[in-house]
């Protein structure tokens, strides 16, 4: 890399973290907003045409009513037909990448305000498969990236799996060579890698050799989002429930998309809550398709989303806790329990376990000979997560310094190695 300053970007799911390096010099954290280095991955279109907003700006507006679009999960579109689709922004289609672009060249700003000078060279940090079982939509992904990256001034632009850049932050400090496994789940995916690292192994340019292997699988922290809302909060809107003489199901794509947040932009559509009338009417439970008819009305779908986030978070602490969701008509107050919330992930959980199995296989190595778990990324702080994975390697320590930042340090760490 030619610039005198390089930098890695973790644009995630969910946060996103941008790290630069100085020659010779550890990486620093960009602060991104609110004097944090993490900003969340959203974005906020008003709907008089302003500029937009981004983070905890965007959560903001959205959550204070201001009438716009919000938007995240942005990630999970790459490499898929959504690309180029694109969506509908106060009246005129925009496409995503370019939606990306505004995101991925504030982050850039903002780090080139604190250096004082422009970057021109980026490590991105990229999961281990964008798709799941589709190398073709996985390819297009990375190179969609890369043309953004590029489109807001990056002239050198390199990759770099997540979970080995979370590797080479928690590096530092280890005195003997150990191996490692990279427990990496984001907001959309969840990656795992092998690793040797430490001792005269974080002093090499050439990393290849000490990689073993990687695997991973299209599951994070979204998808532990969209299980509970289906098992805990989509039953009181309609969720398999039944409508009309013949007791069908109403379709549960409805519900499936208000519960994703990659999908729950496409569901505010005339055309959607004009059938989903037609089915309401004919309900066997009216008063919960009453209640979902509102909520698709009023688009406080993400703000319910948040509401099902935010339970999951409160339940990382407590065996229970208490869900008023006032802005929906005719929503009761309810509780979710800790025990229902593992229940609703466990499939998807184990999901992750397995991938993590297969990684240690593929890399020849026996679980009894990891060393440490190295664990990044906000659902690591689950405590059924968590423990699905200790028990799995009973031997191994676990390593869990900057769990939201990590990457970002890591690949700023691997932007040097270009230098």
């Amino acid at each position: 890399m030619s610039s005198a300053v390089s930098c890695g970007i973790d644009f995630g799911t969910s946060n996103s973290s941008l790290a630069y390096c100085f020659p010779n010099t550890k990486p620093v954290l960009s602060v991104q907003e609110m004097g944090k280095p993490i900003i969340p991955s959203t974005l906020f279109f008003p709907e008089n045409g302003g500029e937009a907003l981004f983070g905890e700006q965007a959560l903001s507006a959205y959550v204070s009513g201001e009438h716009g679009r919000f938007m995240r999960s942005l990630k999970r579109v790459l490499g898929t037909s959504l690309m180029q689709t694109g969506t509908v922004l106060n009246g005129r289609r925009r496409k995503f990448d370019d939606i990306i672009s505004l995101f991925i060249a504030r982050m850039k700003e903002n780090a080139e305000r604190e250096c004082g000078q422009e970057i021109v060279s980026v490590v991105m940090g990229r999961p281990v498969h964008f798709r799941d079982n589709d190398a073709e939509g996985d390819r297009r992904a990375q190179d969609e990236l890369e043309k953004i990256a590029k489109s807001v001034g990056f002239k050198q632009v390199e990759f770099q799996y997540e979970p080995i850049a979370a590797a080479f932050a928690h590096e530092e400090g280890l005195t003997e060579e150990t191996l490692a496994v990279v427990v990496d789940i984001g907001g959309g995916t969840s990656d795992f890698s092998i690793i040797r690292i430490g001792g005269e192994h974080a002093g090499k340019q050439d990393r290849k050799q000490d990689i073993l292997a990687n695997t991973g699988v299209r599951i994070g922290g979204n998808d532990f989002d969209k299980d509970l809302s289906l098992a805990e909060f989509m039953p009181h809107l309609g969720y398999q429930s039944l409508f009309g003489e013949q007791n069908l199901t109403v379709p549960m794509i409805y519900f499936h998309e208000m519960s994703e947040w990659s999908m729950i932009n496409m569901a505010y559509t005339h055309k959607n809550i004009q059938s989903f009338r037609a089915i309401a009417a004919e309900a066997h439970a009216p008063e919960k398709m009453e209640r979902f008819l509102h909520m698709l009305e009023h688009e406080t779908g993400h703000r319910l989303l948040m509401d099902v986030e935010q339970c999951k978070i409160a339940l990382t602490n407590i065996a229970k806790t208490d869900v008023c969701i006032d802005y929906i008509s005719g929503m009761l107050p309810f509780s979710v329990s800790r025990a229902a919330f593992e229940e609703s992930i466990d499939e998807d959980c184990q999901k992750t376990v397995r991938s993590m199995e297969e990684c240690v296989r593929q890399a020849g190595v026996k679980l009894s000979d990891i060393g440490l778990i190295v664990m990044t990324g906000g659902s690591t702080e689950i405590p059924y997560i968590k423990k699905a994975f200790t028990d799995c390697l009973p031997h191994a320590r676990l390593s869990q310094g900057n769990k939201l930042s990590s990457v970002g340090l890591g690949l700023a760490y691997d932007s040097a190695r270009y230098a």
